[in-house]
């Protein structure tokens, strides 16, 4: 059942119980109901001809803003009254109650004779003294209550029901890439009022606007956040939500006022981690005095369960990541152990610590009886590799030796780049220490796991190749010259690590097709597994490297 339904049914019974005519309708005179209890007098008031087009009551005609009680108003003729009642919803008249026609019994004699086509009309309906006028007057206003909450209460429950779809699409929608901008987009739909949303963060200078929402709020993007704003001033309140009325009067929020924005209302969300604060969402309007009370709860639930679904999200791509890193390491050590030549192993170890990403460049010293071998790759040129080379015998001196047996990694400062160097020691004679450089001090304890265990792998790697002496000889230069070029397509591919199916995809070939280029690509160069396949590429990269 509709709400009309609903105002019709509370209309035709309060037609029933007054004896007179009703209709609902808007400001502008629009019927939000049928009438009830037509009578010959009603319809002559009702539908009296206007310049020949029919013309319901009209409130706004009538000038009766602001009124909150009934109202007894002239009704189409001299003598004729009706009465007017308000339907407050939200404590605002947005509808009318029209009840009529009836005559004042006062005033019934002073109507005269010459009415008419409304003589006979206005014969047939009752006087009413004042005190049943008065009567009237009471139940008409019971019925714009009943009629006002009916309205309220169908809103609230749209209003309820548009915030369960908000609160089911953060649980189910999980497609959004930029989750922060979908939150703040989700938020703003909470009411129409609000015309800005935005998410302030920690970041390395200060809590920072990072992301925004609403044509004004564009003008914070990037803005630092003053002290004085309320969660940085008041830290009592950064694990609640906030509320805020008057906001553009509060000194606390004079950021908003000097970039042009004057909020009235304002909620605050607290992002939060294991009961720590690590930002903030804002919600505002420039032209509500006040905000539903619901949205406190329902923003704060969005907030959370979004900042959750972030950290889950980090949490998964960081687990990915060790997991692509620890497959790596395995790949480059069957790699290493294929090459069995020292200075390859060497750069290997150089090559894939620069692919873990931790910083612009990785440079490797290998000393071999006495002679320095210096491997780097990255953001380093061979003259500051060069200039890294005497820093580090400058640095550890004699004791260079003792320091690759410790095998214990350290953060140094070189220049005004920091990086992690790792000792290793292989045997008498040969040693050396691998430097990368750190952009983030905060990952050197994930960056020490990583390169400490390939730097081992290399270093058991070159310890194997001593001792068995019957390395593998691999002839790199048969790649380019014996492999047909959609051969070599699908060695690339192979070596990045993408399975048949992927490789089929990319160069628009069937699997069957891709299996026959591997099994070629194997018997033209003598290997048996993929494994051995990165070990060639990163020798095919040395030697394009030297004769470049």
């Amino acid at each position: 059942m509709t709400i009309n339904d609903l105002l019709q049914y509370v209309q035709d019974a309060y037609a029933a119980l007054t004896g007179l005519s009703m209709i609902i309708v808007d400001y502008d005179g629009n019927p939000v109901t049928k009438v009830s209890n037509m009578t010959e007098l009603a319809e002559l008031v009702l539908f009296v001809e206007k310049k020949g087009v029919a013309s319901f009551f009209c409130p706004r005609e009538l000038a009766i803003d602001g009124r909150q009680r009934p109202t007894v108003v002239p009704a189409g003729h001299f003598g004729l009254k009706s009465i007017i009642a308000p339907v407050l919803v939200d404590g605002r008249a947005e509808y009318w109650v029209w009840a009529g026609v009836f005559v004042e019994e006062e005033t019934k004699e002073l109507i005269g004779d010459n009415a008419q086509k409304w003589t006979a009309a206005i014969k047939q309906a009752d006087a009413l003294p004042v005190g049943a006028v008065e009567a009237k007057l009471n139940e008409i206003e019971k019925m714009a209550a009943i009629c006002g909450e009916l309205i309220s209460s169908e809103r609230r429950k749209q209003k309820y029901h548009e915030y369960g779809q908000l609160l089911k699409t953060a649980v189910t929608d999980h497609s959004a890439v930029n989750r922060m901008d979908k939150l703040l987009h989700e938020l703003r739909k909470m009411d129409e009022c609000l015309d800005m949303a935005l998410y302030i963060e920690k970041r390395q200078q200060g809590w920072v606007v990072v992301a925004t929402n609403g044509e004004k709020a564009a003008r914070l993007y990037g803005k630092m956040i003053d002290e004085l704003f309320p969660p940085l001033s008041f830290p009592e309140m950064s694990l609640c939500p906030s509320y805020f009325q008057n906001v553009a009067l509060d000194p606390r929020f004079s950021f908003f006022v000097r970039h042009g924005i004057r909020p009235k209302a304002m909620i605050i969300y607290p992002a939060i981690y294991e009961q720590k604060v690590e930002g903030w969402v804002i919600v505002g309007s420039e032209t509500a005095s006040s905000l539903p009370a619901a949205m406190k709860p329902l923003g704060a639930a969005l907030v959370q369960y979004e900042h959750l679904l972030v950290k889950c999200a980090a949490a998964d791509m960081k687990m990915n990541r060790h997991f692509m890193r620890l497959t790596m390491l395995m790949e480059i050590g069957r790699a290493m152990h294929v090459v069995q030549n020292d200075e390859e192993i060497v750069r290997m170890m150089t090559q894939f610590a620069l692919e873990l990403a931790y910083g612009d460049f990785v440079c490797t010293i290998l000393y071999v009886n006495g002679k320095a071998v210096t491997v780097h790759e990255g953001a380093i040129s061979a003259e500051m590799a060069s200039c890294y080379q005497e820093d580090v015998l400058r640095h550890y001196g004699r004791s260079i030796k003792q320091v690759a047996k410790s095998q214990v990694p350290s953060l140094r400062q070189v220049g005004d780049k920091t990086v992690m160097e790792v000792p290793f020691f292989v045997r008498d004679g040969y040693y050396g220490v691998l430097a990368v450089h750190l952009k983030e001090t905060d990952e050197a304890k994930e960056a020490e796991v990583y390169v400490t265990a390939l730097v081992a792998v290399g270093v058991m790697m070159m310890n194997s190749a001593a001792q068995d002496g019957s390395g593998q000889t691999v002839n790199v230069q048969m790649l380019s010259e014996q492999l047909t070029s959609r051969e070599m397509d699908v060695l690339e591919l192979l070596v990045q690590g993408c399975s048949n199916r992927e490789i089929s995809e990319r160069l628009f070939i069937s699997v069957h097709t891709v299996k026959n280029h591997i099994t070629n690509i194997f018997q033209k160069i003598g290997v048996n597994d993929r494994s051995q396949l990165i070990a060639l590429v990163y020798q095919l990269s040395h030697r394009r490297h030297e004769s470049s």
